[in-house]
């Protein structure tokens, strides 16, 4: 039986988790979270886990060589680099509001990514 170590983010506490796995990659036991949410958090980040993509893209026509963007939902992280490579070739030019989406469907995921600052000039 393998075992994987997993600190858990579901609260503020960051418990250090142990994960008992079967010779078929299946959970059986859980030890070290300390709240509700720990055992969920545990099991999820296992079988899928997941991450808000921050990052920059380049501007055009603007004092701002560089402009902060996100994902609205989190990625599966196998997709980050994928994901991230896209973004290179993102260029954005004013005007942009915060949340507004800057590409729609990332990688054919359903995810956007949105501005998480204005660009006025």
């Amino acid at each position: 039986m393998a075992e994987e170590k997993i600190i858990c983010i579901g609260c503020p506490l960051g418990c250090e988790t142990t994960l008992k796995i079967d010779d078929q990659g299946e959970v059986v036991k859980i030890t070290g979270y300390k709240c509700k949410e720990g055992r969920q958090y545990v099991l999820e980040e296992y079988r899928s886990p997941v991450r808000v993509l921050t990052a920059t893209v380049l501007t055009q026509n603007s004092v701002r060589p560089l402009f902060p963007v996100r994902t609205n939902k989190p990625l599966l992280k196998t997709h980050l680099k994928e994901a991230a490579k896209v973004l290179i070739g993102v260029k954005v030019k004013p005007p942009i509001r915060v949340g507004q989406i800057i590409l729609p469907n990332l990688i054919n995921t359903g995810i956007d990514v949105i501005a998480t600052d204005d660009l006025l000039n």
